[in-house]
């Protein structure tokens, strides 16, 4: 995706009910706020908007349950009003609409452990529509104590560090664990020659070749550089790193003269890609943004244009790219529905795996977009996976406990999920949504690339994770890429390079016993197996659904390597 508008973090606190200030009540103005990412402030208030949050990070000197005012107003737009909610350490309490242009108070209840804790009121439902821009605007926010306990506080940054950190290293110590658990799995293999007789009693290496998981980024640098010695350098880059590829299909850019789409270009991705092992995401065939719209089309081509759009290309390439985005970011732009484009993407291609993709998802968990899935479901929409962006807001680093409750809350729906654009940056912009400051310079990069891959891979319902723009010469964001502009790499290409194909490849090495058999332990994917002493090689997958017990052909000397 490529949006422009912003997001935001503050929290507010005021007397309560516009009473002096009591010793119950903690009371902060909204443009004084610490805790922000991007917004803007008007007179006595700060506008909240593009789905952002205000927040604050607060001392609660005891469990208990405590009672939240929030002063605010709105505007409408296509006559619906703002959606507030009011959120825990990132977790929805409770919503309420703001349906009105005047400032009033709005209640919550929070209940809550003794401790340092952050509290923001997050924007739903942010549009933009017919020259209306729905907004949310908050003026101050009020924290009141149970009878008889202090009043809270606001915590420091170094208290509010100090428990981020604890709960960071925590959820990574689980996510560890988790891994070893969810993304390996055991098989018996008997080896056999080709006669079909056993191999007792030798040594045998075993080594993985290719991940099951799907490790990915965009490819959108492909033949894109000045020089021939340049492009090969990108090839080569993605292919060491990579399994996974997303090609482009902006409507307005693919097919910028009717009936002549770009096809002789995605031929040669599609066939390098095929040639090097690399499967294949499409993205996006329709998309109600201006980039989804074609330059000689009035407005959105018709449904008709539409379906025959998605039968052209999806038939051009079935069989050769495996998924597809069928309709971009549909709870943000609801102009195009997903229910007759994934039913006509289902009777092109039936084995196609169909993703609905939005983004905001990591910064509220976006409920307007699980809504959608929900009701997706109920009327038996076809799609096979969940797309995660994981993008925006674009400076914020996504708590990990955050990313991990996200994750499952969605992962609760049966679908597949695939984190579908992850773009942490290095262009030295301020550090936001954290419990660390800074800016993101290409160490915090590496960081928190390395962190976020390993919390995710430990979600069993994950199917991949793409990394958005491999190198800075085309990112969208400044310092976006994994590459400098000069095709080196940087620290975090290389942490993930570490984590893909060291912490996460299996090498092993066993005897059979007297059957030909031996038991192998590791990630899912494919592997090969030989002789320890050298000579023949065979393959076989150790597959999350596949047999417990392989049996493994060893061709003759000369037959095959």
């Amino acid at each position: 995706m490529k949006r422009t508008r912003s997001y935001l973090i503050t929290c507010l606190c005021a007397p309560l009910l516009g009473l002096p200030v009591s010793g119950l009540a903690l009371t902060v103005d909204a443009p004084s706020a610490r805790i922000h990412t991007v917004g803007s402030a008007v007179p006595g208030a700060w506008n909240l908007f593009s789905n952002g949050e205000l927040g604050e990070y607060v001392q609660f000197p005891a469990t208990g349950a405590y009672d939240v005012t929030v002063r605010a107003w709105g505007s409408v737009c296509q006559g619906v009003w703002p959606e507030m909610a009011l959120l825990l350490d990132g977790e929805q309490v409770q919503t309420q609409t703001v349906a009105s242009a005047e400032p009033k108070d709005y209640a919550f209840r929070l209940k809550t452990a003794a401790g340092a804790h952050t509290v923001t009121v997050a924007f739903l439902n942010d549009a933009v529509a017919g020259g209306e821009d729905r907004n949310l605007y908050l003026v101050r926010f009020d924290l009141l104590a149970p009878a008889g306990t202090p009043a809270p506080s606001l915590a420091s940054l170094e208290e509010v560090r100090a428990e981020a950190l604890r709960q960071e290293e925590k959820v990574l110590a689980e996510s560890d664990a988790a891994i070893e658990r969810v993304r390996k799995g055991e098989v018996v293999v008997r080896v056999v020659d080709a006669t079909g007789k056993p191999i007792a009693n030798s040594e045998f290496t075993v080594e993985q070749t290719r991940h099951e998981f799907l490790f990915g980024c965009n490819i959108y640098g492909f033949d894109h550089f000045r020089s021939d010695v340049e492009n090969e350098q990108y090839k080569r880059r993605f292919a060491e790193l990579f399994n996974y590829a997303t090609t482009g299909f902006y409507w307005r850019s693919y097919e910028r003269e009717p009936g002549q789409p770009q096809y002789a270009y995605t031929d040669k991705v599609v066939g390098w890609c095929g040639e090097h092992g690399i499967r294949l995401k499409g993205h996006p065939l329709l998309w109600a943004d201006e980039a989804g719209i074609p330059v000689w089309s009035h407005g959105q081509p018709s449904p008709e244009k539409q379906r025959a759009r998605l039968r052209d290309i999806m038939s051009r390439y079935r069989g050769r790219i495996e998924f597809w985005e069928v309709v971009n970011e549909p709870s943000h732009l609801p102009s195009l529905e997903i229910d007759e484009p994934y039913r006509w993407a289902r009777q092109v291609d039936p084995q196609a795996r169909l993703i609905v993709n939005d983004y905001y998802v990591l910064a509220d968990g976006q409920p307007t977009f699980h809504r959608l899935l929900e009701q997706a479901l109920r009327d038996g929409v076809p799609f096979d996976g969940i797309g995660i962006q994981a993008h925006e807001p674009r400076t914020m680093r996504f708590p990990l406990d955050r990313v991990r409750r996200v994750l499952d809350h969605y992962a609760a729906l049966g679908k597949g999920l695939h984190i579908t654009e992850f773009t942490p940056t290095s262009g030295g912009q301020p550090i936001t949504g954290s419990h660390l400051s800074g800016v993101w310079d290409e160490a915090a990069q590496a960081d928190y690339a390395a962190k976020f891959y390993r919390v995710c891979f430990a979600q069993p319902s994950l199917v991949a994770i793409t990394w958005w723009d491999l190198c800075d010469a085309q990112s969208w964001l400044k310092g976006g890429g994994l590459l400098r502009s000069d095709l080196t790499p940087k620290p975090a290409y290389e942490a993930l390079k570490k984590l893909v194909h060291e912490r996460w490849h299996t090498r092993l090495s066993g005897t059979t016993d007297g059957t030909g058999r031996v038991a192998v332990r590791g990630f899912f994917g494919q592997y090969v197996i030989k002789r320890a002493d050298g000579g023949t090689t065979a393959t076989f997958a150790l597959a999350q659904e596949g047999p417990k017990e392989l049996v493994v052909r060893l061709p003759a000397e000369g037959e095959g390597k």
